[in-house]
């Protein structure tokens, strides 16, 4: 089964996406940067899905920074805004951007 790394400071918002793609996916949870960091410390995942801001940071700096690293993990870039420029610059550094209010969320992380 493919691992999946959920990244969302909402914990409301993770445990209910963390149950729905348990059924597709080994999830792991983190709510922050330097929690998901430690996660990729011991697991391989295959995707990663992260809000983008969280606790410590954002999911474009987590981003930047995993691919400043050679690490070119499929990454799915979320924001409770359908923010253009955000998009953008997801798209720049090799991710999907999806707005969390888009009915297609699901289907796109389960595409990663």
């Amino acid at each position: 089964m493919k691992k999946l790394l959920i990244i969302e400071d909402n914990n409301d918002f993770l445990r209910l996406l963390s149950s729905i793609l348990q059924k597709d996916f080994q999830v792991y949870q983190a709510t922050g940067k330097k929690e998901a960091l430690n996660v990729l410390e011991t697991v391989a995942v295959n995707a990663i899905c992260s809000d983008h801001n969280l606790l410590d940071g954002t999911g474009l700096e987590l981003l930047i920074k995993l691919r400043n690293s050679n690490m070119e993990i499929p990454f799915l870039l979320m924001s409770g805004n359908d923010d253009c420029c955000l998009a953008n610059l997801a798209k720049q550094y090799g991710a999907t951007f999806c707005c969390k209010t888009d009915v297609e969320l699901l289907e796109k992380i389960r595409k990663l």
